[in-house]
């Protein structure tokens, strides 16, 4: 009887041992080890974006250039979950009357002074936008969003960049509209 157990738990063990280790069973399928697949997995990354804007200000033709990309050189992101995002860069380039007059690349840390600790964890700088309706004769508006990937609602910015040439400036924007009918993020 004793025989009987002992070789009775031997044989549970190993069982026991063989599933545990990935053994297949009689239908010859396998396991995955998810926590190396989860460790070797890239950050999430937003497809880069480009916009072209045209607007005639104070008598001069402007082009303004807004390229958004996930920039792998800045710290990686992560959400509440767990998941990791790679920031984005945001590359901002103005022409007047066909010469080079603004360029400047953008990253989340340009807008730290405005976050909150709690404000600044888990998000990305989604994206920025030509604001028509607030550029006149004296400055281009541009409007730019913090938020998480996939939410696409965060604090929201406006960068004046004023036509005498003088530094721009970064304002957090008081009246957002976040009904996600711009094109701030996609």
């Amino acid at each position: 009887m004793k025989t009987r157990t002992l070789t009775a738990l031997a044989a549970l063990s190993l069982v026991t041992l063989t599933a545990a280790c990935g053994g297949g069973g009689k239908d010859g399928g396998s396991q995955t080890d998810t926590t190396q697949t989860a460790q070797t997995k890239e950050p999430y990354a937003d497809s880069p974006l480009n916009n072209d804007y045209k607007a005639t200000l104070g008598g001069h033709a402007y082009e303004i250039r807004i390229a958004r990309h996930a920039d792998k050189a800045l710290p990686v992101v992560h959400d509440d979950m767990g998941a990791a995002y790679y920031d984005n860069r945001v590359d901002v380039t103005v022409t007047r009357d066909g010469a080079a007059f603004f360029s400047r690349a953008y990253t989340k840390e340009a807008f730290a002074d405005f976050l909150s600790a709690n404000e600044s964890r888990g998000m990305v700088l989604l994206g920025m936008a030509y604001d028509p309706e607030r550029s006149n004769e004296r400055a281009i508006h541009i409007g730019a969003q913090i938020g998480q990937i996939g939410i696409e609602e965060g604090p929201a910015f406006s960068i004046e960049i004023p036509l005498d040439g003088s530094a721009a400036s970064i304002t957090r924007d008081k009246n957002q509209d976040t009904s996600g009918d711009d094109s701030l993020g996609d």
